[in-house]
C-alpha cells in the first residue's frame, strides 16, 4: 500500500453505520445495509443495539429517511463533516444542504445522536473491537496494490496534493460499494469503502490486483475533485441536452440530474485512462458501464481521448474544465443526428 494513502475505521462511519441498521432506512435501501452470513461483526452490532432501535435520534432518522433524499453517500458524507464530539456548525456547507432542503432535521439528528451514544454505550461498543478493526485495515491493505493512484491523479489534474491526505475508509456496516466526498476545501481527499455483499460468504476484501479493480478507488477519490469544479460550472452544465432515453437509463442507477450525471461521465472517463494505461483491455469495463448502468460507450470514449489530451499537456485542468464537460452534449448531439 502506497505510503500515501491511510486505510482506517472510523467511529463516526460505523455510528452512522449503527443507525442506519436499526431505522427505516434498513427498509427503504436494504441492499446497502445487508446482513452478511458468517460476518460476526454485523450479528453482533445487532445484538448490542437493538434494545435502541426507539431512540428518538434512530425515530428522527426514520423520518429523515421518508421525507428527504438521504441515501447512499449523503449519510456518511454527513458524518465526514462533524467532529468526534457530534458538534457541526456548517450546514449551509454541506454538499448535500439543497438535496435536503436545508431541513433541521439533520441538525436535530446529530443533537438526539449524543444521547444516543451515552445510552447505547456506543463508545465501549467501538474500543471494545479496535483489535477487530485493526485486523481488517490489515487485510484490506494485503488484498490491494494502489501504489499507482496517487501519481496518476498528479499527472492528470497536474496537481501535487501536497496539502491532501488520502484516506479509504473502511464502513463495515455498509454493503452499498463505493462513496466519495463532493468536497475539495479541506485536507482530506476520502474514498468510503463498503463490504463485499456478492454472495453471503463474501465478507473479505478480496485480493484484487488488476487496474480495473483499482480504478473503483480512483474513482472516489477523484469525487472530491470533480464534483466542485462541476458545481462552479453548474450554469453551462444545467444547459446539456441529454436524451430523455438516456436520462432515464442513469435515474435508475440514482444519477438523474445534469449535475450528477456529469460527474459520473467524467470519472468513468478517468477510469478509462487509468486502465488504458495500465495497457489493460478495457472493453468489459466499457461493456459493463454501458450494459449495466447506461453510460454511452461513445462518450467515454471521446471522454477519455480529451481526458488524455489534457494530461498530455501543461493545461490547468480547471481551466479546461468546461471543456471537457462540453464532449458529453455535443456526443449526444452527433449520436442523435446518426440515429
Amino acid at each position: 500500500m502506497a505510503k500515501e494513502i491511510k486505510v482506517k475505521v472510523d467511529k463516526r462511519i460505523e455510528l452512522m453505520g449503527v443507525c442506519l441498521r436499526l431505522s427505516y432506512y434498513k427498509d427503504k435501501l436494504p441492499f446497502l445495509v445487508t446482513k452478511l452470513e458468517n460476518y460476526h461483526y454485523h450479528e453482533e452490532v445487532e445484538k448490542w443495539f437493538a434494545p435502541f432501535k426507539e431512540h428518538k435520534a434512530i425515530r428522527t432518522l426514520d423520518e429523515i429517511t421518508r421525507t428527504l433524499n438521504f441515501g447512499y453517500d449523503a449519510p456518511f458524507v454527513l458524518m465526514t463533516q462533524v467532529d468526534d464530539d457530534l458538534s457541526f456548525h456548517g450546514q449551509d456547507k454541506y454538499p448535500f444542504a439543497t438535496r435536503l432542503n436545508k431541513s433541521p432535521l439533520v441538525l436535530k439528528f446529530l443533537d438526539e445522536l449524543k444521547d444516543f451514544v451515552k445510552v447505547s454505550k456506543f463508545d465501549k461498543f467501538f474500543d471494545s473491537h479496535k483489535e477487530f478493526y485493526n485486523s481488517e485495515v490489515d487485510s484490506f491493505n494485503k488484498s490491494l496494490q494502489l501504489d499507482d493512484v496517487i501519481p496518476f491523479m498528479k499527472k492528470l489534474f497536474h496537481k501535487e496534493f501536497d496539502d491532501k491526505e488520502f484516506i479509504i475508509i473502511l464502513a463495515l456496516l455498509s454493503t452499498g460499494g463505493g462513496f466519495g466526498l463532493n468536497d475539495f476545501s479541506g485536507k482530506e481527499i476520502y474514498c468510503i469503502e463498503s463490504k463485499n455483499r456478492e454472495n453471503e460468504n463474501a465478507v473479505n476484501w478480496g485480493v484484487y490486483h488488476s487496474a480495473g479493480v483499482r480504478s473503483h478507488y480512483l474513482h472516489e477519490f477523484c469525487h472530491s475533485i470533480i464534483n466542485p469544479l462541476t458545481d462552479k460550472y453548474i450554469e453551462q452544465i444545467e444547459k446539456f441536452e441529454i436524451p430523455n432515453a438516456d436520462k432515464e437509463k442513469l435515474r435508475k442507477n440514482a444519477y438523474a440530474s445534469n449535475r450528477s450525471i456529469t460527474n459520473e461521465y467524467i470519472i468513468r472517463a478517468i477510469q478509462l485512462c487509468y486502465i488504458k494505461d495500465a495497457d489493460e483491455n478495457y472493453t468489459r469495463f466499457l461493456d459493463n458501464n454501458e450494459n449495466k448502468t447506461g453510460y454511452n460507450r461513445k462518450i467515454l470514449l471521446n471522454l477519455a481521448e480529451k481526458l488524455e489530451e489534457v494530461k498530455n499537456s501543461n493545461s490547468n485542468f480547471e481551466d479546461r474544465f468546461v471543456e471537457i464537460a462540453n464532449v458529453i452534449p455535443k456526443t449526444y448531439a452527433s449520436l442523435q443526428k446518426e440515429k
